[in-house]
């Protein structure tokens, strides 16, 4: 990747477990998503400003990605449910947007759009990104891994160009927090499948956009 050189492109950590575990919960209150990738991925969706240590929820607003960008469900006004004010006040909710921050950079005026997905396993490679290889349209991209349940699947894979293989894979593990350069690779991840069919699969996480 010699022209990315001097370029942070993925930076990897992992974040404390007791922070983890004090979000784990809120993802089981989760509400039904009415759109094209409801039927495996239920979500939230806030945008905050991190100030003074403080994340202060912003006015709600639609959910819109360009078609160029999205090809699944692009152009496509979504409106979620906020992220629970309980969650939103946590310690754990704290210290997952105050690394976000940290490793970011970005200043206090600037927002963070915050998705919190549970994304199910229902079929046989059910998609977890059903855009495919993709951006997302921000400077940053970062993956918090919270929880699984039953699944085999559902890997990080970055790549250099949409057209390359993956130069990185790497399982969602639980507070695992990958931050994505969103201007310079590109992202996916493998499909998922449950370990046992009769019982529930799933991953869930924290998607968070500046």
């Amino acid at each position: 990747m010699t022209a990315l050189n001097n370029q942070n492109l993925l930076q990897l950590r992992f974040v404390n477990q007791a922070n983890i575990d004090l979000v784990k919960p809120s993802f089981d209150n989760l509400p039904a998503n009415p759109y094209a990738d409801g039927e495996f991925r239920k979500r939230r969706y806030s945008v905050i400003k991190f100030q003074n240590g403080a994340l202060k929820l912003q006015a709600a607003k639609a959910f819109v990605q360009d078609d160029s960008i999205n090809t699944f469900q692009g152009n496509v006004e979504r409106t979620y449910e906020n992220l629970e004010q309980s969650l939103l006040e946590s310690q754990g909710m704290q210290s997952i947007v105050s690394e976000f921050f940290e490793l970011t950079g970005i200043d206090e005026d600037r927002d963070i759009e915050i998705h919190q997905f549970r994304m199910l396993a229902i079929d046989s490679d059910t998609p977890a990104a059903p855009e495919g290889v993709h951006q997302d349209g921000f400077d940053h991209v970062c993956i918090c891994g919270v929880s699984h349940e039953n699944l085999e699947g559902g890997e990080l894979l970055v790549y250099e160009n949409k057209q390359a293989e993956p130069c990185f894979k790497m399982e969602i593990k639980d507070g695992m927090f990958a931050l994505i350069n969103d201007r310079q690779v590109w992202h996916n991840a493998t499909p998922m499948n449950k370990i046992d069919a009769s019982k529930p699969g799933y991953l869930d996480c924290f998607v968070l956009t500046s």
